[in-house]
């Protein structure tokens, strides 16, 4: 078995002195401006590295090419070693060494346009600090990840502006395989990757392609490569020796200034935690600890609190925003979802345009309070950021604010039920009809300025309705066993007969779907379903939603509609049976159980079956029989707050029936389930490539182990080819248990290829999240980052 060995040369511009190193009077030489070796010195105690004592220039050996106009010295300093920066790669965190740390010259950089290789000497000779790691990294991921951690610690140290860090920061990859536990004997660099991104690509396809040589007999020479984004994977630029990777001779005389001096500049600028001489405030809070103070002072979960912790200035919006009063839970929700979509389509990359923390916190408890719906919202927040202003006064000038307080909408109401007697009567015996009459004729007598969904709940209250709609979507519950066996799941008068045992003293009414076992379910019964459900929902009917449906692709429906609607305000309960009403009262048992629950609940999605409740998320069918279902993966059930998705559908208001169907068709026509097996040939399922399918969920052995040798039953052929198309891969598991690819040599290869491992999400619930994010993603890169998000969310 081979094992990765890569380590990191990172170039940080130190952009704003034009020379690194000044050439002056002292016995050195030269000298470095006091706010460069500041900026250095920050960084360096930030890492926890150990400064060089007499620090000594050092003349870079071999030939810099570089245009006569640029001056170049050639040197470089050596100022401090060791020291490390921690990283956590789904829930396995691992501490990075840096070997050393050095001041150097900017010398140019490589540039690749349009297949065209060019070198860009803009910045030559300005001060470049040089981050060299150990070859600790395994994965591309790795590489990324510490980059990603690297940016976020210039940003705090406000070493480098938000918007521009990736734009300062170069990276040389060194990539190498070596059989465990021998030591490399080669390194191939691969030179100038200009993003974090093209780093965990290129270490990746590395990696692959070293393999293939040493798997079949080869030897892997010593070169520079060069990543080529269009074709996906590495060429090379030119040979060099297997030796040492740089030479460094003496230059001059040590520093003048000596080691003590790098201390002393190290000692004008605190970092957080301080030490007790500091002030704490002047202190510099790093990344780490800010994202665990604001998981413990704001409730948080870590996942909330890395995307606010992300940038420094998203930190401080946030902590802004609640000072000025706002829930931090719903900061942190509105800031995740509805500004970042609002920012990317207004292509703002830093900050948050107009928007002030003060503004968001009006708008939010405005939202709370119910003066503005969703709807307002969302608009309220792209004009805020795109122009500013003050929330309530742009709520009048476009009459958006509405009406929803109880004490001021129950006199028109009390007045509009007195006016309309027999319309009212109607309502109370259950005939939802006139409920939209009635609050039409509120919404005139408030000149349109009340809720109408305040004013729908406020008129049941005042008549005491309390309605649940059944969804019949077919099954055993609402069949009868025929002659020969088999089931009919046609016949209504069944599921009346369910319904009048089961709900006594509780008003409800069937709407019928469709009439199907759940096998034959299609993506164009779920967007029936879906848009059912969507629009009970906004007419403000419904006090509760009882979904009827067969037993065997509940788990895919149930987890489907949690995505879409666990915080939708009204609760909704799916139900089965494993066998007809005409041979057991378990369907009858299961009916009174959801019935019950819709109206006791007030939101979240809930799976009523077995005379108990289960979570929609993760559910699995085991056996046909009243024991038939059960949760994997969950230490506590969850029924609400499933993620932004949720969030952004309730903001739909109209859904379009045919638009939906065709969003799900699409889905399912690029989306492939594959459960691995001893002796699966991979090529055929890569032939799916060409015919569309651009989306693969794999289910694997354990915690996320497959077959990856060299043979025709391997997954790299196809995990390769997928890279290559553009394909991607979601993990699941076959056994109750979490994908973690970071236990074993076999799934950190997997995840190499670029495979997402889904965390606790079983296959079922993969499928579903897909589909719920076709429809509420406006780009393919849009879907994949909510995919990407969830594993996450969910790890």
């Amino acid at each position: 078995m081979y094992q990765s060995h890569v380590y990191l040369e990172v170039r940080i511009l130190m952009a704003g002195s034009r020379k690194a190193f000044l050439p002056d009077s002292s016995a050195a030489g030269y000298s470095i401006e006091d706010s460069v070796l500041a900026k250095v010195a920050t960084l360096v105690r930030a890492l926890g590295s150990e400064w060089k004592e007499n620090a000594v220039f050092e003349r870079i050996t071999g030939n810099i090419q570089v245009p006569s106009s640029c001056q170049l010295t050639g040197l470089s300093l050596k100022i401090a070693e060791k020291g490390s920066l921690d990283i956590e790669f789904h829930s396995r965190k691992k501490k990075i060494a840096i070997e050393e740390i050095r001041i150097e010259e900017d010398a140019g950089r490589l540039t690749r346009t349009d297949g065209v290789t060019r070198m860009d000497y803009s910045n030559v000779g300005m001060p470049s600090v040089r981050i060299k790691t150990c070859d600790d990294f395994e994965l591309g991921e790795e590489a990324y990840i510490f980059l990603d951690e690297l940016r976020r610690l210039l940003q705090y140290l406000q070493l480098c502006p938000d918007s521009a860090v990736e734009s300062l920061v170069r990276c040389n990859a060194y990539v190498s395989l070596a059989k465990y536990p021998c030591t490399p004997s080669y390194f191939v660099k691969l030179r100038n990757l200009n993003s974090f991104n093209f780093v965990r690509k290129a270490i990746n396809s590395e990696l692959t392609r070293q393999e293939e040589i040493l798997m079949s007999g080869g030897i892997v020479p010593s070169e520079s490569r060069l990543w080529n984004e269009r074709n996906s994977s590495t060429e090379s630029y030119k040979s060099r020796s297997a030796g040492v990777i740089r030479h460094f001779e003496p230059a001059v005389k040590p520093l003048c200034e000596g080691g003590a001096a790098l201390v002393s500049h190290s000692s004008d600028v605190p970092i957080f935690p301080a030490p007790p001489e500091y002030s704490a405030g002047a202190a510099v809070e790093l990344p780490e600890a800010r994202r665990r103070r604001i998981c413990s002072d704001y409730g948080l979960s870590r996942l909330r609190a890395e995307f606010i912790c992300d940038e420094k200035s998203r930190a401080d919006f946030f902590e802004a925003t609640v000072a000025a009063g706002a829930d931090p839970l719903a900061v942190a929700h509105c800031m995740s979802s509805e500004i970042l979509r609002v920012l990317r389509r207004a292509d703002i990359k830093s900050g948050f345009g107009s928007l002030e923390p003060s503004s968001l916190a009006t708008v939010l408890k405005l939202f709370a309070d119910g003066k503005i719906h969703s709807g307002i919202l969302k608009q309220l927040l792209q004009t805020l950021v795109e122009n500013g202003g003050e929330p309530e006064a742009i709520i009048k000038k476009n009459s958006w604010y509405q009406v929803s307080e109880k004490k001021e909408l129950l006199p028109f109401i009390r007045t509009v039920v007195a006016e309309n007697p027999q319309e009212a009567e109607k309502l109370r015996g259950g005939d939802m009809a006139p409920l939209e009459f009635l609050t039409g004729l509120v919404m005139k007598k408030t000149n349109g300025m009340a809720n109408p969904a305040s004013v729908k709940t406020l008129l049941k209250d005042e008549l005491d309705i309390n309605i649940v709609y059944v969804l019949s979507m077919g099954g055993a519950m609402c069949g009868r066993r025929r002659d020969d066996g088999s089931i009919d799941a046609t016949d209504e008068k069944v599921l009346e007969g369910v319904l009048a045992k089961s709900s006594v003293g509780i008003r409800y009414q069937i709407v019928p779907l469709v009439h199907m076992l759940s096998e034959e379910m299609e993506p164009d019964d779920w967007a029936v379903l879906i848009g059912e459900i969507a629009t009970r929902i906004a007419a403000g009917t419904a006090s509760g939603i009882v979904v009827t449906h067969g037993t065997d692709t509940l788990p895919y429906t149930a987890a489907l509609l949690f995505w879409l609607f666990s915080d939708a305000g009204v609760p909704v309960v799916l139900t089965a049976s494993s066998k007809t009403p005409d041979v057991s009262d378990e369907a009858a048992r299961n009916m009174a159980l959801a019935v019950k629950t819709a109206c006791n609940e007030k939101n979240g999605v809930y799976v009523a079956f077995g005379e108990k409740i289960l979570s929609p998320l993760n559910l699995k069918f085991l056996r046909p029989a009243e024991d038939g279902f059960v949760n994997w993966n969950l230490p506590e059930p969850l029924f609400a707050s499933s993620g932004p998705i949720a969030f952004n559908f309730a903001g739909f208001t109209e859904l379009d029936p045919f638009v939906l169907k065709q969003l799900l068709r699409e889905a399912a026509g690029s989306m492939f389930i594959c459960r691995v097996y001893p002796g699966m040939k991979a090529e055929y399922v890569a032939s799916l490539i060409d015919e569309g399918v651009s989306n693969f969920i794999l289910e694997l052995y354990g915690t996320g182990t497959g077959s990856m040798r060299g043979s025709d039953y391997s997954l790299s052929p196809l995990l390769s080819r997928g890279r290559k198309k553009g394909c991607h891969f979601y993990c699941t598991s076959q056994q109750d248990c979490c994908i973690n690819f970071s236990e074993y040599s076999t799934s950190r290869r997997v995840w190499r290829e670029g495979a997402v491992p889904m965390g606790r999400l079983t296959t079922e619930s993969v499928a579903a999240l897909f589909f719920a994010a076709a429809l509420t993603s406006d780009s393919p890169e849009e879907l994949e980052q909510f995919m990407e998000h969830y594993a996450d969310l969910y790890r």
